[in-house]
């Protein structure tokens, strides 16, 4: 059992997550998830990638995303796309054959898979079959290879998914602060993409992240939520002040893409009292629309 299992399995490293205040309520929400799915289940003996593939077609007998079942069962990954859950999957898969081979024994596939997003990205040297070094899996480290895995590969933003379980956790925690949702679509990509290559494009969604990164607030979120969309959380915020945040983005994003001449069309809605996430998004998407007709009609 990893420290991290410990501690979430303990009584004293209960009581030590406890006395952490409000503050870690959602890394106290992670480890319980993850204590329920870090156990002696059979993750945690499958081996082969023949058992791996028996489990997928199992689980695709009862649900069209098996991939998103297995990842939630195994890590207890909640916000991720089917798309981005079979990704990992085969990275994890890939990761195991190394493992396995570097250590001369097979190796579980959860071990493979907490091995991968922790270690994942990181700067450290090679490591050879007479070298390991132990790994300390703490839960503040789980949250941050979690909400790692789940970002978009081009951008590093938060996908779809994990964008409207934040939206639905301020809905339900608001009391008298205002919830804004922007919902932003790129005008002119598919252009980018035919005239300078794909790469191009990458670099004008990269643009529009690092633009938000620069111009938004720090508890404002920008998301990829499609492939030339992406949304906005904006918190206590008027109608006013959101159109004037959008509009600082767009100002920046058509600087820094100047060349492709590149820009968005918008749509901003206020969450209403009771209002679903569902809802207040599907607002801000029609009120882009509605700005993309109007700006096509002053070209």
């Amino acid at each position: 059992m990893t420290q991290f299992a410990e501690l979430a399995s303990s009584s004293q490293g209960r009581r030590r997550l406890a006395s952490r205040g409000p503050q870690h309520a959602r890394v106290k929400s992670r480890v319980s998830e993850a204590r329920s799915v870090i156990r002696d289940d059979s993750f945690d003996r499958v081996t082969s990638d023949d058992e791996l593939t028996v489990l997928v077609a199992k689980f695709a007998t009862v649900t069209p995303t098996p991939h998103v079942e297995i990842m939630r069962r195994m890590l207890g990954m909640e916000q991720i796309g089917e798309p981005t859950a079979r990704t990992l999957f085969r990275r994890v898969l890939a990761h195991r054959r190394r493992m396995s081979k570097a250590l001369g024994r097979e190796v579980h596939v959860r071990v493979a898979a907490l091995d991968l997003l922790i270690l994942d990205g990181a700067h450290r040297r090679k490591e050879t079959e007479h070298e390991s070094r132990p790994i300390v899996v703490t839960p503040s480290l789980i949250e941050r290879a979690l909400d790692k895995a789940s970002a978009d590969s081009v951008t590093g933003l938060p996908q779809r998914a994990h964008f409207m379980g934040l939206v639905r956790h301020e809905l339900r925690q608001r009391r008298r602060r205002n919830v804004a949702v922007a919902f932003i679509d790129l005008d002119g990509f598919k252009t980018v993409n035919d005239e300078y290559g794909h790469s191009a494009g990458d670099e004008v969604l990269r643009a529009l992240a690092r633009s938000a990164r620069i111009t938004l607030r720090s508890g404002d979120l920008i998301a990829r939520v499609g492939g030339d969309e992406f949304a906005l959380l904006l918190l206590d915020v008027s109608a006013e002040e959101a159109d004037v945040a959008v509009k600082r983005l767009r100002a920046r994003f058509e600087t820094r893409t100047a060349r492709y001449g590149a820009s968005f069309s918008v749509g901003v809605a206020l969450a209403q009292p009771g209002e679903t996430a569902d809802s207040v998004f599907m607002r801000a998407d029609a009120r882009m629309y509605r700005d993309k007709r109007a700006r096509a009609a002053r070209w």
